[in-house]
């Protein structure tokens, strides 16, 4: 009986997990990234593209992206790559590749083979060689917004069964049932909930659907047959289904597609046959609509050759496969695509598309943590297992208000991405989703820091001022919130060895440790937080002096080179930034003090020493084989603050960043491979010299080897940066892997 329960259960859930609602709505042009195209009269304008490059064609365009010159104006998503075949070869070329190769033993192993010539004999993967590309068609994002929704509330449903569980293992002292509450498995319970809610159970397989789905392969003639019969022959897998499945053909555009459609009347009478088992744990009506829902649930998979290209598609109905009757009605002729065209000269990669509806939909879809807080909050209500929980339910509420605050700084647009080569890989894109995190208008005064010599890592970003108040409201509400659960568990009628250890450490942390915590966080995240600027810098250099540590060659430490790791940020008060350290110098000496008559051993608060240069302040701890320039401290000034691993490396940054230079806007990463390559040979070519005085024996001729090749990867390497900003109002990305 458990097995049929399972089977029929799994019917529904992998109906649901193939779509979401379909609705009949009016055909709309999609909201799009900005064209750089004159806009035809049916389209509607977008604002201005941020790059300069004559508007295309949509012959022209269609000629560059391929296969979206078939698809509907309609499609919500285009994800597309080109050039397969090249993109292998230059893996294959590369030193990383032939680095794998000898670690995984590839010679003899075939995995150096080169493909077949025939474009057929190479088998399946030889359609992923030329242009490959997967389209979403309409309402998908509302089909894929149902799953988000499917998921948030089984997650809500989960943590209000075990908040349940909880309050009555507190009330009868009883908690050795736990353990499977807490281990996430849905009983017949959880299951007829889920299957009765609105909002997410038989309701939401009712409007359900699969998702308009195109995969097309870009094929060269001579082998269009073969590649043709491969995909054929993946659909004709769906013949194991047996009689839930009938053949299909349909006509559109002049194509004939073959395939089969699978029959949801033929699973739901499939599904009937264990009506009876299914009726132990649903209400016979609820039954009846499980039922009639997946009877309505058809799946189409079909497969055609369309101009150039064998395309696979996937649907809930054969009116779902539509397909552009030339390129003035497709996609290339709006302006979904136009962000492509500055790009038309380009080796592209790939090419990726989403538009703002169904982005927005997406997002509102996901939700956050509100829907489990909510569960909990729904769990403890009119359980007395814990006692009087209305205080810890308006918590729950205050963490899901703070959330939704949080949530609603978060911004839209349409997505578009191109990615081709030059130099290495570029990656460009337009719009996409903004939390609210980044100040994107004041520009970054500390933006030279990462020019300096040897700088390996450097990142720098203004965060916005808006969203780090939200962001720490929502955070404070979340450790408020853990302590009154972790506080009302500590009063529950509950005996037993480990409860009684628990009570007693919740008990000691709230009478002696709760007022250093809070008073800690209201140091450093008021004080401290706002008496620095809302910019930073995070900059890792390899130009450090190593440590004169015992045991460690003269030779080494005169010679060898360590990272060098700090973080700048702004003064903007430094009579607050003070007052603050004084608060948490004040405070942990107070919790040592405490530890300390816990244990039976007086620890003292250690104390700062200092030196000054040039009005710069730098605080550390004594300890021994420290230097200058191996000193974990705090340098601070009027105008700059830096928390670092050296002292020397700080004043450094404050001498550069007092010294000014060009500014830029935005979020800025970049990670320098050649400095890594070159700091790598010098500190392997010291591991030689130097291997019998560190590790007793000389390097192996295997091992110096393994080395040069590893560190020979780094040879085809040269700079990896990424900055995010925003161009003319739209939010703009600019990623360069760029290759030697």
């Amino acid at each position: 009986t458990m097995k049929k329960r399972v089977n029929w259960l799994l019917i529904p859930v992998v109906a649901l997990s193939l779509g979401a609602c379909k609705k009949k709505e009016a055909v709309k042009t999609p909201e799009v990234p900005p064209a750089v195209a004159e806009v035809p009269a049916a389209v509607v304008p977008v604002p201005a593209a941020p790059i300069k490059a004559p508007g295309l064609s949509a012959d022209e365009r269609a000629a560059k992206l391929g296969f979206a010159r078939h698809l509907p104006q309609e499609t919500e998503v285009v994800l597309a790559f080109y050039n397969g075949s090249k993109t292998a070869e230059r893996v294959k070329a590369s030193k990383v590749w032939k680095l794998v190769q000898e670690q995984m033993g590839a010679v003899g192993m075939g995995m150096e083979a080169e493909p077949a010539e025939d474009g057929g004999s190479a088998g399946p993967a030889s359609l992923f060689g030329t242009e490959v590309t997967l389209a979403l068609g309409k309402t998908s994002a509302d089909q894929l917004g149902n799953l988000l929704v499917l998921n948030r509330r089984m997650g809500y449903f989960q943590m209000r069964s075990i908040a349940k569980a909880f309050v009555a293992a507190m009330k009868s002292g009883d908690v050795a049932g736990l353990s499977e509450s807490f281990e996430g498995g849905y009983g017949p319970e959880l299951v007829n909930e889920i299957l009765s809610d609105p909002a997410s159970g038989i309701a939401l397989l009712e409007r359900s659907s699969m998702p308009p789905l195109y995969l097309g392969f870009k094929t060269e003639e001579s082998d269009r047959s073969i590649a043709a019969q491969q995909v054929a022959a993946m659909v004709e897998n769906v013949n194991l289904l047996g009689e839930q499945v009938e053949p299909l053909e349909i006509e559109t555009s002049g194509t004939t597609f073959k395939g089969f459609k699978i029959l949801g009347a033929k699973i739901a009478a499939l599904m009937a046959e264990e009506r009876e088992s299914m009726e132990e744990d649903l209400e016979p009506a609820m039954v009846d609509r499980l039922l009639s829902a997946v009877a309505k649930k058809d799946i189409v998979i079909v497969s055609g050759v369309v101009g150039n290209y064998v395309v696979l598609f996937l649907g809930g109905s054969v009116d779902d496969l539509k397909l552009a009757g030339s390129v003035g009605e497709s996609l290339v002729a709006t302006d979904a695509l136009a962000f492509t065209d500055g790009y038309v000269s380009k080796e592209l990669a790939a090419v990726a598309y989403g538009q703002k509806q169904g982005m927005d939909t997406l997002i509102k879809a996901a939700g956050g943590l509100s829907d489990m807080t909510d569960g909990l909050r729904d769990g403890l209500t009119g359980g007395d297992g814990l006692g009087d929980t209305r205080d810890l339910e308006a918590m729950f509420k205050i963490v899901a208000e703070r959330e939704a605050a949080l949530r609603a700084l978060t911004g839209n647009e349409a997505l578009g991405v191109v990615s081709f080569f030059e130099e290495g890989l570029k990656i460009e894109s337009y719009g996409g989703t903004d939390s609210g995190m980044v100040d994107w208008k004041s520009p970054n005064k500390l933006a030279s820091l990462g020019d300096a010599e040897d700088v390996l890592l450097f990142a720098n970003v203004s965060a916005d001022a808006v969203y780090d108040e939200k962001a720490r409201a929502y955070f404070e509400a979340l450790l408020e919130t853990a302590y009154a659960m972790t506080m009302k568990v500590a009063e529950a009628p509950v005996e037993g060895e480990q409860m009684a250890q628990f009570k007693g450490m919740a008990a000691m942390f709230d009478s002696k440790f709760r007022p250093d915590m809070v008073a800690l966080w209201d140091a450093f995240a008021n004080d401290f937080g706002g008496a620095l600027g809302h910019e930073s810098a995070l900059v890792v250099d390899l130009k450090g002096g190593a440590p004169a540590v015992p045991g460690i060659p003269q030779a080494v430490v005169d010679k060898a080179k360590v990272p060098r790791i700090s973080v700048v940020a702004p003064v903007t008060d430094r009579a607050k930034l003070a007052s603050s350290w004084e608060a948490i110098n004040a405070t942990l000496t107070g919790t040592l003090a405490k530890v300390g008559e816990i244990t039976g051993q007086e620890i003292p608060m250690q104390k700062p020493i200092s030196s000054e240069k040039n009005g710069n302040t730098t605080w550390f701890f004594p300890l021994p084989f420290f230097t200058d320039d191996f000193l974990p401290s705090v340098t601070v000034g009027d105008k700059w603050f830096v928390t670092s691993t050296s002292k020397n490396q700080a004043l450094d940054l404050i001498a550069k960043a007092d010294a000014g230079g060009a500014t830029r806007d935005g979020f800025w990463f970049a990670l320098d491979f050649k400095t890594l390559e070159k700091y790598a040979q010098e500190t392997s070519a010291l591991i030689d010299e130097n291997a019998e005085a560190l590790m007793g024996v000389p390097l192996t001729d295997s091992q110096k080897k393994t080395i040069k090749n590893t560190i020979a990867v780094l040879g085809d390497l040269d700079r990896l940066t990424s900055h995010s900003r925003r161009e003319a109002g739209m939010l703009r990305s600019s990623v360069h892997f760029k290759t030697r």
